[in-house]
């Protein structure tokens, strides 16, 4: 017997799983269950600290994140999902009642991938979603380069270019300990890298408190890469060091 006025699920290009970071209750129920029909697996959180317990915990495709949470700002949380421990690779839509240039512009430099708008329409989130996940396993299987303001990081050949007017700049000549150490500290932008901490990276080993190697060879590395002398990589006296890419 034919069920009518029933809507048939439909099945995404790949089965994905989705976490669904919103605040608001009823629009994350509303969501997840349009997400579930249309054969997305979807987990949900209300808070950045559910978020992070899920990314920590479980594989994410993709993350469909609010830009105001009650316990966080998005794009901090965004920031902080993209650097250690988490190192969380996939796409990341932002999905905001803020309209403005300003709040888009600070969500693309956290880490996101795309902006929407609310109210969405489920198949526009839906279309979002596919072209998200499809430029982000192209850039997966093929792209090592990775841009910042001032540089980029060939993390393949392990080569570091200056950027000029956008393009791409002469190559800087940096030695093997200079490349690991911007390699490891650009993972954890816009907090502090402690001395022992990038020591045990670099180095494969504890220090013993003698952190003058690792001075000396920051200090070279911090001449080399910051051509606009905008302090991307900020000492912390007597601690580490923080990397902004400005």
């Amino acid at each position: 017997m034919e069920n009518r006025g029933i809507e048939k699920a439909e099945e995404p290009e790949e089965k994905v799983r989705v976490l669904l970071v919103e605040d608001d209750e009823d629009l994350l129920l509303i969501t997840a269950m349009k997400l579930q029909r249309r054969g997305y697996e979807v987990i949900s959180a209300q808070n950045g600290a559910e978020a992070m317990a899920a990314v920590r915990t479980q594989r994410i495709d993709l993350l469909l994140l609010d830009a105001m949470l009650p316990d966080c700002d998005g794009q901090k949380l965004c920031r902080q999902l993209r650097g250690e421990p988490y190192s969380y690779d996939g796409p990341v839509i932002f999905v905001s009642c803020m309209g403005d240039s300003t709040s888009i512009v600070d969500a693309f430099r956290g880490g996101g991938n795309d902006y929407l708008v609310k109210p969405v329409d489920i198949d526009t989130l839906i279309e979002r979603i596919r072209v998200n996940l499809k430029e982000c396993a192209s850039k997966s299987a093929g792209q090592t380069k990775q841009w910042f303001r001032q540089f980029v990081i060939d993390r393949k050949s392990q080569e570091v270019h200056r950027v000029v007017d956008g393009r791409l700049g002469e190559k800087l000549e940096l030695s093997p300990t200079e490349y690991k150490l911007l390699a490891v500290i650009t993972t954890m932008p816009d907090e502090v890298a402690l001395y022992r901490q990038l020591y045990r990276k670099v180095w494969g080993q504890e220090a013993l408190d003698d952190y003058r190697t690792l001075m000396v060879h920051m200090s070279n590395l911090r001449k080399k890469i910051d051509g606009a002398h905008t302090e991307v990589i900020r000492a912390v006296r007597g601690t580490g060091y923080i990397f902004h890419d400005v």
